[in-house]
């Protein structure tokens, strides 16, 4: 984990993108200058890139570019290989150094396997995660692995996520939820800003402009909620 949320950059220029997971892109893209980054955006399970449009609207109305993954299912092993290759294009089309990943429920799952497993934690800048079951969501458990089975909480997917620090890296993290999402289930051990936005339904938080400003806090380096340092088990 990072030593608190000091230090992130504000980033800029406009306009989505994509790789071979969403369409399609303006012909060149603002190279990223004096340290800002692009943002790279993550749907949710039973969701789409297109259920990310209001979000991606968002940030890039205040000057970030930003891409949108499409998720091919719901195996976050596959999808955070999606991921990693929508980071590396990210960063070779805009020549910045990180990106800042933000990702709705599941895909804040697929986020944090990148991070974790892959090596993201070296390109990533903020991981900002909304309604994400980072400890799993009960109800999960009735479903097949390839259908959304590893938010179980029993499931060896989590069980491997969740061992040892949650938070690595010189990461900043954020984890968001809303009140009408399940308590506790966005926990982040290892040191994480901690936010809770009242009255979102779970699938309209991308749609949410009090989730957008939130998100748009954290990128431009403000927690705007409180920073807990949860212990490692």
């Amino acid at each position: 984990m990072r030593g608190g949320l000091s230090g992130m950059g504000v980033i800029a220029s406009v306009l989505l993108c994509t790789s071979s997971l969403m369409a399609s892109a303006p012909d060149e893209l603002p190279a990223a200058r004096d340290g800002r980054e692009p943002v790279v955006l993550v749907h949710g399970w039973a969701a789409s890139a297109a259920d990310m449009a209001t979000m991606r609207d968002a940030i890039a109305a205040a000057g970030y570019v930003t891409y949108v993954a499409n998720l091919p299912g719901s195996n976050n092993i596959e999808n955070g290989k999606v991921i990693a290759r929508l980071v590396a294009q990210a960063l070779s089309e805009t020549h910045a150094a990180k990106v800042h990943l933000v990702g709705h429920s599941m895909g804040g799952l697929a986020m944090r396997y990148y991070v974790k497993r892959l090596g993201g934690e070296r390109r990533v800048r903020t991981y900002v995660a909304f309604g994400t079951p980072q400890y799993g969501f009960p109800f999960a458990c009735y479903l097949d692995e390839n259908q959304g089975g590893q938010m179980c909480p029993a499931n060896p997917f989590l069980a491997d996520l969740n061992a040892g620090d949650d938070t690595p890296g010189n990461v900043d993290y954020f984890t968001f939820r809303s009140t009408k999402d399940t308590p506790n289930i966005t926990r982040l051990d290892g040191g994480a800003c901690f936010h809770e936005i009242p009255d979102v339904e779970h699938f309209d938080e991308p749609k949410s402009p009090a989730f957008a400003q939130a998100v748009l806090a954290a990128i431009g380096g403000s927690c705007p909620g409180s920073y807990v340092d949860l212990p490692i088990e």
